[in-house]
C-alpha cells in the first residue's frame, strides 16, 4: 500500500508537470501565430521569438527587420547574386596578410567592385595589438587601381577604454588618409579561455561604441562586424543597431532577423590575382555614397 501511495504521488506530479509544458508551449504560439518552421534557425522563427541554437531570443519590434527575400538569392559560380531589379549590389571581397602579397590589377579585372582591408589587431592571449603586415601595401595598391576601400580592426577589446585605444591606435596608423568606405570594429568570439571569452554582450556593446565613436569623431564612417552567434549572443544587438552591419553569413541564403548593409557569403571564394582562398562579399548599398559621410582627406 505504501508502495501504491508513492506511485500515485509522482504520477500526479508527473501529470502536472505535463500540464505546465503543454500550458507554456500553447502561450509561445499564441504569440507567435505567425510561426512557421525554420530549419536554418533549428525550431522556429515568428514574429515576436525566435530560435537561434536553442536559445530562446526575443525579437526586438525597435530594429530595422531585414527585408531581403531568401528566394531571391542566388549563385553564379562563387558569385552570390540577388535578383531584384530594383536593389542593385556590389561585388568585394576583405583581406589581410592571409592572403599575402596580392596582384591588385588582376582583382580588378575580376569585377571586385569594393575591398575592406585589415589595418590591424589585438590578440586574443596577451592583448597587444599589431599592424597587419600588408596594409601599406594593399592600401596603396588598392588605390592605384581605383578601388572602393574601406579598412577593419580585429578586436579583443575588453571594455571602452581599450576600444578607444584601439580607434586611437586605427587612426593614428592611417594617418588621416582617405578612405571611400567605411572603418569596421570586427570583434569575434575566440573561445572561453582568451581574454574575452566571458565578456558581458553589454560591456561588448559598449566598448563597440566607444570605437565607433571615436573614429566618427575622426571624421570617418563606421560599421560593425560580426556573425549570427556575435549578433544574437554576444552582443546587446539593440545598443548597437544604429550602426551599418556587414554580416558573416555562409548559408547562400541569409536568415539573419534584424538589417544589414553587407553581406559576407563565403571565406573560401577565389578571386584573380589572390593566391589562396579569400572571403567574398555582397554589398547592398553603393559604395559611392559613403563619400559624403567621411571628412578624411590625401
Amino acid at each position: 500500500m505504501i508502495y501504491h501511495r508513492k506511485k500515485s504521488y509522482w504520477f500526479i506530479i508527473a501529470a502536472a508537470v505535463y500540464l505546465m509544458l503543454v500550458s507554456a508551449s500553447l502561450v509561445l504560439i499564441a504569440l507567435n501565430r505567425n510561426s512557421v518552421y525554420d530549419r536554418s534557425n533549428r525550431l522556429f522563427s515568428g514574429e515576436k521569438y525566435f530560435y537561434f541554437n536553442h536559445q530562446l531570443i526575443l525579437r526586438d519590434p525597435q530594429i530595422t527587420d531585414n527585408t531581403y527575400s531568401r528566394d531571391l538569392f542566388s549563385t553564379e559560380g562563387q558569385r552570390l547574386r540577388y535578383n531584384d531589379e530594383n536593389v542593385p549590389t556590389w561585388f568585394g571581397i576583405d583581406v589581410s596578410e592571409f592572403q599575402d602579397w596580392i596582384r591588385w590589377s588582376r582583382v580588378k579585372e575580376d569585377g571586385v567592385e569594393f575591398v575592406f582591408a585589415r589595418i590591424g589587431y589585438r590578440g586574443y592571449s596577451e592583448g597587444v595589438m599589431h599592424k597587419d603586415s600588408t596594409f601599406e601595401y594593399n592600401y596603396t595598391e588598392i588605390h592605384r587601381n581605383g578601388i572602393p576601400m574601406g579598412i577593419y580592426f580585429f578586436s579583443q577589446a575588453v571594455n571602452e577604454a581599450e576600444a578607444v585605444e584601439e580607434a586611437e591606435f586605427v587612426l593614428s596608423l592611417l594617418g588621416g588618409r582617405a578612405l571611400e568606405l567605411p572603418i569596421v570594429f570586427d570583434w569575434e568570439f575566440v573561445s572561453y579561455e582568451a581574454r574575452t571569452g566571458n565578456i558581458s554582450p553589454d560591456t561588448l556593446s559598449s566598448a563597440c561604441n566607444a570605437f565607433c565613436d571615436r573614429i566618427e569623431a575622426a571624421g570617418y564612417p563606421a560599421m560593425v562586424y560580426t556573425n549570427l552567434y556575435g549578433a544574437y549572443t554576444k552582443y546587446n544587438f539593440s545598443a548597437i543597431n544604429r550602426r551599418d552591419i556587414w554580416l558573416a553569413e555562409y548559408d547562400g541564403s541569409p536568415t539573419f532577423r534584424y538589417h544589414f548593409e553587407v553581406l559576407q557569403y563565403t571565406s573560401s571564394g577565389t578571386v584573380h590575382g589572390i593566391d589562396g582562398d579569400v572571403d567574398l562579399n555582397l554589398m547592398f548599398i553603393d559604395p559611392s555614397s559613403y563619400l559624403t559621410r567621411t571628412g578624411s582627406s590625401e
